[in-house]
């Protein structure tokens, strides 16, 4: 099962439920939000499908979820990627591989 859709066996609620219904949104509410159907919204929500990130990323700020913690995650690794030369290192590796 989907790890960001765990299901909550007492209440049947996901973690997407939760937040949506925090938020005060509705399934279709959230179908417009991320540009598709109520039954696709339905299915993420009992961990039929997976949701794409980038979906699960506009769920989030369509529910008004804080993500600066994950931006600045992200801008710590990127500074050390950067720094180590590490997106170089990976390129010249993987060529070295191919051959």
């Amino acid at each position: 099962m989907n790890k960001i859709v765990r299901q909550h066996d007492e209440q049947n609620l996901s973690d997407l439920k939760v937040m949506r219904l925090a938020a005060n949104k509705t399934q279709k509410e959230m179908a417009k939000v991320l540009g598709t159907s109520e039954a696709t919204i339905i299915n993420y929500e009992n961990g039929v499908s997976d949701i794409k990130y980038k979906d699960y990323l506009k769920w989030s700020l369509a529910c008004r979820f804080d993500l600066s913690a994950i931006e600045e995650q992200l801008q710590t690794l990127r500074t050390i990627v950067i720094e180590n030369n590490l997106h170089r290192y990976r390129k010249v590796n993987k060529l070295k591989h191919q051959k």
